[in-house]
């Protein structure tokens, strides 16, 4: 069964597969048009995190934005249009002392929070994670193997190798609280993004498999051009070719097509086109997205749709009227 609703880039979905995430899933005429916000990128929790994650793309900035003023900006961008907020904070989200006053005023004001978190410190306190579903929130838990332990603990930093677990013990409990079930929309509200590495490249066909049969939403990208994977002393060794990725698109490509799901593939997620703009960064300042990491202005002094104008006019690659879903940072 398709979705009754066709959304961008992807048209109607089959329903049951995970094939868009809730929040993502808007259409051709809603993403187009410049006056509205589709995604925003809102770093706006603690950037304090228990990890130490090295192709992380913060460098935990000190939030000094208030309370008063992240609820401002969700206000702005509801009155906007925006479908959804991505919550990556500038650490783990989830142990911020407002995390519950930002995403229940997030769904407060018809927008879909999307947290993405670690999981393993949180989400396997059923009472927690019972109260972020009653929220209607999507979760993303990190997600760079969900097969290989010792990769996993090592992207984070874990020495002593409970991470993996942990994490994959929260992804059963979210599934059991129904995160993942079949909406007739074809959307979930489970999901990952995995950063593709020359560690972890041949995981792709049986994760993305795992997710198509579980109702999991996935995307599969690269390192980012920013933050600690910019960096000189970033270990080029773990890029992986043209080659690998041409291959690998092709088995995503061939195994969605079983599912029922025949779409473009884009070189930033794969199975799913960018659709994000503006990055609001824990002290107010605003970026295009989280790889271009030139800032052209603040929240605190003005307002989200005027920075919106000044995205769209310095950066007119990410005018929603031609952008064609692809990341205009990632090379290949």
């Amino acid at each position: 069964m398709l979705s009754e609703q066709s959304y961008v880039g992807l048209g109607r979905v089959p329903v049951g597969i995970g094939a868009v995430l809730k929040g993502w899933n808007m259409t051709e005429e809603q993403f187009r048009s410049s006056d509205r916000l589709p995604v925003l990128d809102f770093r706006a929790m603690t950037e304090a995190c228990p990890h130490d994650c090295f192709h992380c793309f913060t460098d935990k900035r000190k939030r000094t934005l208030t309370l008063a003023e992240i609820k401002r900006v969700i206000d702005e961008a509801a009155d906007m249009g925006a479908s959804a907020i991505d919550y990556l904070g500038e650490g783990e989200p989830t142990i911020d002392p407002w995390f519950f006053e930002i995403i229940e005023h997030t769904t407060a004001r018809g927008i879909v929070p999307i947290v993405f978190t670690d999981a393993a410190t949180k989400m396997r306190n059923s009472d927690f994670v019972k109260r972020v579903f009653d929220t209607g929130a999507c979760v993303c838990p990190k997600c760079d193997s969900l097969f290989n332990p010792n990769y996993q603990n090592w992207v984070v930093g874990d020495a002593e190798g409970y991470y993996f677990r942990e994490r994959n013990e929260a992804i059963e409990l979210l599934i059991e609280m129904g995160f993942s079930a079949d909406s007739d929309d074809g959307t979930t509200r489970l999901g990952f993004i995995m950063v593709v590495s020359s560690k972890n490249i041949t995981e792709v066909p049986e994760t993305l498999r795992l997710c198509r049969e579980r109702n999991l939403w996935i995307v599969f990208t690269q390192f980012l051009p920013s933050g600690r994977s910019a960096m000189p002393e970033f270990d080029r060794g773990l890029l992986v070719d043209a080659a690998q990725l041409t291959e690998m698109r092709t088995q995503i490509a061939e195994i969605d097509r079983e599912f029922g799901f025949d779409h473009q593939i884009w070189k930033n997620f794969a199975t799913h086109p960018c659709i994000e703009r503006l990055e609001v960064w824990g002290n107010g300042d605003v970026s295009p997205c989280s790889g271009n990491e030139h800032f052209i202005g603040n929240v605190k002094s003005q307002s989200l749709r005027e920075l919106n104008d000044l995205v769209l006019a310095q950066f007119p690659v990410h005018n929603p009227k031609g952008f064609d879903g692809h990341c205009p940072y990632r090379p290949l």
